[in-house]
């Protein structure tokens, strides 16, 4: 086939409406998971979740009446029934210290020999910020002497009044923290920084690289809590809460660098829940995990009524995944694929080899014009 050919392939398929390449199913037995225990019976928030060896680990804030946010643990076999520890892992530092009132969202990275938290935490200024606590296990933690190791944004600055909620990676022995921030006019937006030691971080140039959109509704508020995972192709995937100044909900955006973000049109895929159900106004505090290559697992907290109900539980959900002719990794079969698909058949764009087997539509080990066709097959269809 012609260049020019091409070309005419694709002006015939602009306008085709783009194809959904992922489902997200909740779990129809929601909540999965509620406090159990006489420090965390009240709520539990914004649980943070590993995949390791065939079983879950997760960690998240959780609180009963009059107690302050503190961080529990619990592990899993299935995602789903979970046996928790009796107490807190995490607990809130001594009075003038700077997370002496409460800890909340957090980030675990298993790094090496050891286990990095990165929690948000507040004292008597209620001007949050992050601290670091590290462990062998998971279990019992210490605390890094010089903490918090990210402060609020100079004045005048994008998170001058915030900066917390992170979200941390470690790919290529470089250290990627995504975080809220805030600055004086309440404009809320999310940041990159880098750290090559997981302590002393840097913010890109850029920030905030990820803002609040009027124009958006379901986060016409604000968006924040970012959860960050790299993907197979070496992309980024970022599930975050959104607030439309009722409900609180949860959407998904993919990124090539971590600094360009692009949300999915389909936003929220987590809706807060109908009226009486366990989360009624908020979806919000998410965590995902790759299980296997087209499986991602996702956990998340709900609240029946933001305002007044103090009853948090998680709930959980899958997104299965086919990845096939999805070269840009943006969960939908579309123009923009073809064009890539187009621009790798020339050569004229250069691709890695997972972006190639994903273009192999046919599965006959090249990259031609009958994948091409098989494309535009499906997205017609």
């Amino acid at each position: 086939m012609t260049k020019m050919s091409l070309i005419s392939v694709i002006i015939a398929v602009i306008l085709v409406p783009q194809l959904k390449a992922f489902e997200y199913l909740d779990n129809l037995n929601n909540p999965i998971f509620n406090g159990s225990q006489i420090w965390d019976d009240l709520a539990v928030i914004n649980p943070t979740v590993l995949y390791e060896d065939g079983a879950y680990k997760m960690w998240f804030g959780g609180r009963n009446v009059g107690l302050q946010i503190q961080i529990g643990y619990a592990t899993s076999q299935d995602g789903i029934v979970w046996d928790e520890l009796s107490d807190p892992v995490l607990t809130v530092g001594s009075n003038g210290e700077f997370d002496s009132q409460d800890l909340k969202a957090i980030c675990v990275l298993h790094d090496d020999n050891e286990y990095k938290m990165y929690y948000t935490a507040t004292n008597s200024s209620a001007m949050p910020r992050l601290g670091l606590a590290t462990s062998p296990d998971g279990i019992t933690w210490t605390k890094y002497a010089q903490n918090p190791i990210l402060e609020l944004g100079e004045a005048g600055s994008w998170n001058e009044s915030r900066s917390h909620n992170a979200s941390v990676i470690k790919r290529n022995g470089l250290y990627y923290m995504w975080f809220s921030g805030r600055n004086s006019n309440f404009e809320i937006g999310m940041g990159l920084a880098y750290s090559s030691d997981g302590i002393t971080w840097e913010e890109d140039q850029q920030n905030p690289v990820f803002m609040m959109s009027p124009n958006i509704l379901w986060e016409s508020y604000y968006p924040a809590l970012p959860a960050v995972i790299e993907r197979e192709d070496g992309s980024f995937l970022m599930a975050y809460m959104g607030f439309d100044g009722l409900y609180r909900q949860i959407g998904i955006a993919h990124s090539t660098d971590g600094i360009q973000w692009n949300r999915y049109p389909g936003n929220p895929i987590i809706p807060h829940g109908s009226v009486g159900s366990w989360n009624e106004e908020t979806s919000s505090g998410p965590s995902i995990v790759i299980i296997e290559r087209g499986f991602y697992r996702m956990w998340y907290a709900g609240n029946s009524i933001y305002s007044t109900s103090t009853t948090w539980s998680f709930g959980q959900g899958d997104i299965i995944f086919d990845p096939m002719g999805d070269i840009n990794f943006d969960y939908s079969l579309n123009i923009s694929d073809v064009i890539q698909l187009v621009s790798i058949i020339l050569g004229i764009q250069e691709v890695n080899e997972y972006q190639l087997e994903i273009a192999d539509l046919n599965l006959d080990e090249a990259v031609d014009i009958t994948d091409l066709q098989i494309m535009i097959n499906t997205i017609l269809e």
